[in-house]
């Protein structure tokens, strides 16, 4: 991006953008929904800017903390959907948490892009049949869905060997005031992410104290409502009698808020919420935050809450009891809750009803699901004894769950255990309530959760103070079911009274990350906030131009380099690393902050890995005890992969459809396990031609529908090519260091040669395609897609060899892998000597003059660097070759096999797909863009007997074309522009390699193709790396395009 001089109107800018976040006594941190609405209002914030500050917070803090499971991949575009609807409002009013971001616990379902695992590796990936209740309410009030909060595995009904705040695919929790302390659950994450700033507000459930106690523990409201008034339709259950959903937040008035927008009837959990809809005032709750509402109110005192307390927290009490006296509270002192003890104990018959009603509540709620690795509580607990790395069942244990499975699951087996709770509860805390006239009960902590939890009444607990470590806790207000305009009223007034709350310190957080100083701490403000202001996550160090000529200093999270990250290879980031100016982290934070930035309008990456920047630790902390010990070219490098690569992580493999979202792959392709074993990073999944170029006819190359259409950096408007059209993009727009791609027939070549960027498309076999969401296993091969042959052929050493997943191609193909891999052939000089044959009617064809022109330089650039030039050679045409035929054969019968060994999956067979697509035009637009080539290959018998014909052609055309050309003139390769030689290469599955070779008169890219012999990798190396080094004609995107992204 150029920089205009002089300096002070960018300076300026900067001022003006960090005093519209933090002047006038407005920070973000801390807002309340009434201050980001005014925010909203007087034009100083957008939801874009919210969202895009939180997620900046949680990439900072979330690696420490753990609070975040996931962040939405569409919570931008709801941002700039809420930001558009305020534009265009007018005078319609649109609620208080219209364009709010709020994280849900995951264990609260949503049909999105999102998980919903209860924090467990067991549940990943499967498809919820519809929004939760509460997220619909949410969707409609307009608030914006961040992401998924963390937890404490299972709602904290997994085992009770587990700390508080953990699970499988969040890890450990950590309370932001004190980090060695309890956060307590199970709605962990959301009472971390809204202590810590991560969010504005959360919504997290409780059976027993899951709202209240984690809402203590880290200084923030929690409220949790009588059972009934808030959905539970969608929510993992453990207890339909006494689960409900509530308000995490920073302050009352926050949660009132978010109660307005989720209480209400829902079909789909209609006798809960039909009962508890009588308490739902006509006006809504907001009217009850009053500031003198404890004036008047009768408050119980039970002795035994305080009985136990250490003195500094005694007197806190104490003082807190006083304060409400003097603010009109009438407290009513030294009461007992009958059979105290018995509620709290296992005589209460809780423990046991809970376990019968999550086994039945579970098993109905997993068989409800879409797809589902899991269907039942006995296959949870299978899963996690069969995965210990994943669920760390050699530590933690899974007792609660096999004792819930060893119960009936029938409401007959609990009724004894129902009417004791229902007696306890009669007698105790309603029987309290009533003979006293209370308007509520005053607790400290969440002292009074299971009396609350036992009757389904509501309870609210607000900051209270800190004790001497630093620990944070709540002050609870309990009362019947029902009575939460009487608890907003008390909390309300407790709140303002006190106004104790405070945030916790931001050096908790980043003690074991950064060097905590003055002078880093205000770089990083400006620089981050610079970045928003000017609508991207970055900041630049104001250079002349001169200076700029000679060197680019950019500044990412607080990363400077002398070389440029744009343009460096991985040989540049390697020495970065050896010299310990560049970590694979901040790499990789660089990367993410490009992809935000520029994929919006590029849309060339699906996914980023959630778990991409713990890999990149892990290389990190690998290099630095690595010792005298080569780690490999590719280690802590970020690689992006094509999305019908298969990955057994996080990430889904959907060849770009949503047919395929959420299916569940049983193993990392063989590609992918080589990767993983080189040290390379796995970023996330580039997008593609939907069905790699194979769903039809009419669709645009790039398009998909789950990433929408690819653009081209170089021309917005120009062709990006496919089907490996995202692999491309994101090489070529700096969005990553390499990438992989796939082809079949021109799926490399071809968006390579139009994105400038290096394709390599290896001999069939050479590359493993197990795992690869296939097309034809003949033609198909998987490649690498980077900025240098150099990189390539680094990527390439890694990926290439026998797996036993795709056994006959691989082992065949493992004959043609030199000793000492491929590196060693990238010789200056490799052109020395080499016989390139020229077919001279792929030139004739070029559409310009100035493009012949180009391309008969490069001929003599070739002659001049050693190179014998072979011209005017002939090839017959192998257009009536019968490849479309067979690859239709061989799609249908080896993508019903790919389906059926998915572990599950929302469509098991090719007419599964095409029924999924007509029956989904929203999400696969086929009232647009038609499916024929589905449905032509469906209409095949996919056999081999019926394609055996063409593969018989196929193969003569091969012997006696190219093959014979190569072999009779005793070439080392053939020289093509641009890519249209890959069907003769496609047809015989030998390689070839697209170099960039220049640029059209529309500021459209151009390559030079080089293709051999099966085998002939060495040679084609050579020659490639040769003309690379001759000519050195690519350049970055321009940046105007940069430009236009950043507008």
């Amino acid at each position: 991006m150029s920089i205009p001089s002089p300096q002070f109107p960018l300076l300026l800018l900067l001022i003006t953008t960090i005093c519209a976040l933090n002047c006038n006594g407005f920070s973000i941190k801390e807002a309340t929904i009434d201050d980001i609405q005014l925010a909203f209002k007087s034009n100083t914030l957008t939801s874009r800017q919210l969202v895009e500050f939180y997620i900046k917070e949680i990439q900072t803090h979330n690696p420490l903390l753990n609070a975040v499971i996931e962040v939405n991949p569409d919570v931008l575009n709801q941002a700039d959907k809420a930001d558009y609807e305020r534009r265009n409002s007018g005078s319609r009013v649109l609620g208080a948490l219209h364009g709010i971001p709020i994280l849900l616990k995951d264990n609260i379902a949503t049909k999105d892009k999102l998980n919903t695992t209860a924090g467990s590796f067991a549940l990943l990936k499967s498809v919820v049949p519809r929004d939760a209740g509460v997220v619909r309410r949410l969707r409609k009030s307009g608030a914006v869905i961040l992401g998924k909060a963390s937890l404490s595995e299972w709602s904290n009904f997994r085992g009770t060997g587990i700390p508080s705040g953990w699970c499988g695919r969040g890890g450990q929790g950590k309370n932001p005031y004190v980090l060695s302390a309890d956060p307590c659950g199970s709605s962990s994450g959301s009472s971390i992410s809204v202590a810590a700033n991560l969010v504005t507000v959360s919504l997290g459930t409780e059976t027993d104290g899951s709202i209240l106690c984690p809402a203590g523990s880290n200084s923030v409201v929690g409220f949790k409502p009588t059972v009934g008034l808030t959905s539970r339709a969608g929510v993992i259950p453990i207890s339909p009698r006494q689960d409900t959903v509530g308000p995490i937040t920073r302050t009352v008035s926050d949660a009132v808020h978010v109660l307005d927008a989720i209480v209400g009837f829902d079909a789909n959990d209609a006798v809960a919420t039909s009962t508890a809809a009588k308490f739902i005032p006509r006006g809504g709750y907001s009217q009850f935050l009053k500031k003198n509402g404890l004036q008047g109110k009768r408050l119980g005192i039970v002795n035994e809450y305080y009985a136990d307390f250490p003195t500094a927290l005694l007197n806190l009490f104490i003082g807190h009891l006083q304060k409400l006296r003097q603010a009109g509270a009438v407290l009513v002192e030294n009461l007992e809750i009958d059979n105290l003890q018995m509620i709290y104990s296992p005589q209460s018959g809780e423990q046991s009803a809970m376990s019968s009603e999550f086994k039945q509540s579970l098993n109905v709620y997993l068989k409800d699901l879409m797809s589902s690795p899991v269907r039942s509580l006995a296959d949870v607990i299978a899963f996690n004894t069969n995965n210990p790395s994943l669920e760390k069942t050699d530590v933690y244990n899974q007792n609660l769950l096999v004792e819930a499975e060893k119960t009936a699951g029938t409401e007959a087996e609990r009724s004894g255990d129902l009417l004791n709770m229902e007696k306890l509860d009669n007698e105790g805390f309603k029987s309290l309530m009533i003979k006293n006239d209370l308007d509520a009960v005053v607790a400290p902590g969440y002292a009074l959760s299971t009396p609350l939890a036992i009757g389904g009444h509501p309870g609210i607990i607000v900051p209270a103070g800190y004790g001497d470590d630093g620990m944070p806790i709540g002050i609870c207000f309990g009362g019947l079911r029902g009575s939460e305009p009487k608890l907003i009223e008390i909390a309300y007034g407790f709140e303002q009274i006190t106004l104790i709350r405070k945030p916790p310190s931001l050096t908790t957080f980043l003690s074991n990350r950064f060097k905590q100083t003055e002078e880093y701490s205000t770089r990083f403000v400006i620089v981050s906030l610079a970045g928003w202001g000017l609508g991207i996550y970055e900041g630049f160090k104001l250079l002349s131009e001169g200076e700029k000529e000679n060197k680019e200093e950019v500044i990412r999270c607080g990363l400077e380099l002398s070389f440029s990250i744009t343009k460096a290879t991985i040989n540049d980031i390697q020495l970065a690393f050896k010299s310990n100016t560049l970590t694979s982290r901040k790499l990789v934070e660089f990367y993410i902050k490009e992809i935000q930035t520029h994929n919006p309008l590029l849309k060339a990456v699906i996914e980023v890995n959630p778990d991409v920047l713990n890999q990149a630790d892990k290389a990190d902390y690998e290099r630095k005890n690595s010792g005298a010990r080569s780690l490999g070219a590719l280690h802590g490098i970020p690689i992006l992969l094509k999305d019908n690569i298969s990955t057994k992580d996080k990430l889904n493999t959907t060849a770009g459809s949503f047919a395929l979202l959420k299916s569940v792959v049983p193993r990392d392709a063989g590609v992918v396990r080589k990767l993983r074993k080189s040290g390379a990073l796995i970023l996330g999944k580039a997008s593609l031609s939907e069905w790699s170029n194979f769903r039809g006819t009419n669709i645009p190359s790039g398009w998909c529908g789950r990433g929408g259409q690819g653009k081209n950096p170089y021309n917005l408007s120009g062709d990006p090519c496919g089907s490996s059209s995202g692999s491309s993009i994101s090489v070529a727009a700096n969005l990553v260091t390499v990438s992989l791609g796939t082809e079949t027939d021109g799926s490399i070549l071809c968006p390579a040669n139009s994105n400038s960027v290096v394709g390599f498309k290896p001999t069939v076999g050479l590359t493993s395609r197990a795992g690869v969401i296939p097309i034809s296993p003949r033609q198909d091969t998987v490649g690498p897609i980077c900025r240098t042959v150099s990189d390539a052929v680094y990527v390439l050493d890694a990926i290439v060899g026998f797996d036993p997943n795709d056994a006959v191609a691989t082992s065949s193909a493992a004959k043609f892998i030199p000793r000492g891999g491929y590196s060693q052939f990238l010789k200056k000089n490799g052109l020395q000597g080499k016989r390139l044959g020229i077919v001279r009617a792929f030139y004739d064809d070029l559409a310009t003059e100035s493009l012949f022109n180009l391309f008969m330089g490069h001929l003599e650039k070739l002659r001049h660097a050693g190179a014998s030039i072979l011209d005017n050679l002939e090839l017959d045409n192998p257009s009536q070759s019968g490849e479309e035929f067979a690859l239709s054969s061989e799609f249908k019968q080896s993508l019903n096999v790919y389906l059926k060994n998915l572990v599950s999956s929302p469509v098991r067979s090719l007419a599964d797909v095409i029924a999924f697509n007509k029956d989904n035009p929203s999400l696969e637009m086929t009232d647009v863009y038609n499916q024929n080539l589905l449905v032509d290959a469906e209409k095949t018998d996919g056999t081999k007997a019926e394609r055996n014909g063409s593969l018989l052609n196929m193969e003569k055309l091969d012997n006696e074309g190219f093959k014979s050309l190569m072999i009779k003139n005793g070439l080392d390769a053939v020289v093509i522009p641009e890519d249209g030689f890959s069907t003769v290469l496609a047809i015989g599955g030998h390689p070839g390699i697209v170099v960039p070779a220049g640029y059209k008169d529309d500021g459209m890219p151009t390559g030079i193709c080089f293709g051999g012999l099966r085998g002939s990798e060495p040679k084609l190396i050579e020659i490639a790396y040769g003309f690379e080094q001759i000519t050195l004609i690519r350049k970055p995107p321009p940046s105007v395009i940069f430009d236009k992204i950043r507008v």
